[in-house]
């Protein structure tokens, strides 16, 4: 009889093992150097399902903190979902993705945060979200803008920068939280870079000494192998210095395209970058997020809603239905949506709502609430 539960210390190997063979290429680095939070057994959050004393599936979970402003999310974040060849057909996933939405609420989780938008996920009530567009960067493109502005140097990253990478990433508005440890855990790691096929290159924009912005840049381990376009990955600080830093890597790492990826919330750097871009257009793959209880969310969010509009927050509310909608309360109206329509309206910019118009109107003023682009140093 097939038992699920958390993996041990001991069976990490395993799980990494299995991981390797339904993900992994003999070039690729391990998963378990790429995402060392998914096997950490220091954390111990990861699931598996167990026959006869052999791994027969599994998933990866990760607890995080999701900082808004000054609000803090609790979130998970589910990845390398696998099930072993010989013991696929057995429904183990849906089981095992049972287990863990409990184990997530439990836990305190208001959000489970999915690398995927199978109909697995989606029959358990995760729900793509969010919008991103994608910018196209060529030397042609950049022209004269691809050079650092008078007065500022650009350069990669020093031994003496990670106070100064720190700052810059704990500043931004919407990101996972992380300390400068994990900072550079992730970094090594290499996580979605290692999927495209990439290599970590950390590049700083500095005036008088001071770093005013830096950019993590995936580029392709062979420098000849310009056919494969390199990636943003990560960036912080100010807006129109990131945009000289991102658009001077093309020249300083000799690339022929550089695709920067923006969520809809980032639009300065999105209105810095456009002039600059060959190309701009959506991406089609969405993120998918499950909404595990609507009260914890609103009361997890609450700083960030006061922060943005202090006259709606304090009263607006939300009651979870039983499958998986909710009943919104804002300013003596009331309303039910469906799960679905629930993480529309809360974090896509143009969410689909049944919601009549005043009540639509009153609700902009505090929602989509933006989340931390999920294809980046903190990928899972």
């Amino acid at each position: 009889m097939a038992e699920i539960r958390i993996i041990g210390r001991e069976e990490r190997d395993e799980a990494v093992r299995l991981s390797n063979r339904t993900f992994r290429s003999p070039e690729q680095s391990s998963m378990g150097t790429a995402f060392p939070q998914v096997f950490s057994p220091e954390l111990g959050q990861s699931y598996g399902v167990f026959e006869d004393g052999r791994l027969a599936a599994f998933m990866g979970l990760v607890p995080t903190v999701v900082k808004l402003g000054s609000a803090s999310v609790h979130a998970m974040q589910l990845g390398s979902v696998c099930t072993a060849e010989e013991y696929r057909g057995r429904n183990y996933a849906s089981s095992l993705l049972e287990k863990v939405i409990a184990h997530a609420d439990r836990a305190g989780a208001a959000l489970l945060l999915v690398s995927g938008g199978r109909g697995l996920y989606r029959r358990a009530g995760c729900h793509p979200y969010g919008r991103s567009d994608l910018f196209e960067l060529t030397p042609a493109s950049i022209g004269e803008g691809g050079v650092c502005p008078d007065g500022a140097a650009c350069r990669e990253l020093a031994a003496e920068d990670w106070f100064h990478l720190h700052r810059l990433a704990s500043a931004r508005r919407v990101r996972h939280d992380a300390s400068l440890a994990e900072l550079a855990v992730l970094l090594e790691a290499k996580a979605w870079a290692s999927i495209l096929g990439l290599s970590h290159r950390v590049v700083l924009a500095e005036r008088g000494g001071l770093p005013l912005a830096f950019a993590v840049i995936g580029v392709p381990h062979d420098p000849a192998d310009r056919a494969k376009p390199a990636r943003l990955i990560e960036w912080g600080g100010d807006p129109d210095a990131a945009s000289m830093l991102i658009a001077e890597s093309v020249g300083r790492f000799g690339l022929a395209r550089l695709t920067v990826p923006l969520p809809w919330h980032d639009r300065e750097l999105a209105a810095a970058l456009r002039p600059l871009s060959e190309e701009v257009k959506p991406e089609a793959d969405r993120h998918t997020v499950k909404i595990l209880n609507p009260e914890r969310l609103v009361g997890q969010l609450m700083p960030y809603l006061m922060e943005t509009q202090a006259h709606y927050a304090i009263d607006f509310s939300l009651r979870g239905l039983p499958e998986g909608g909710a009943t919104l309360y804002l300013g003596g109206r009331t309303a039910e949506i469906s799960g679905e329509e629930l993480v529309s309206l809360f974090f896509d910019p143009d969410g689909m709502s049944s919601l009549d118009a005043d009540f639509r109107r009153e609700l902009a003023g505090l929602l989509p609430v933006p989340l931390p682009y999920e294809k980046g140093l903190n990928y899972v």
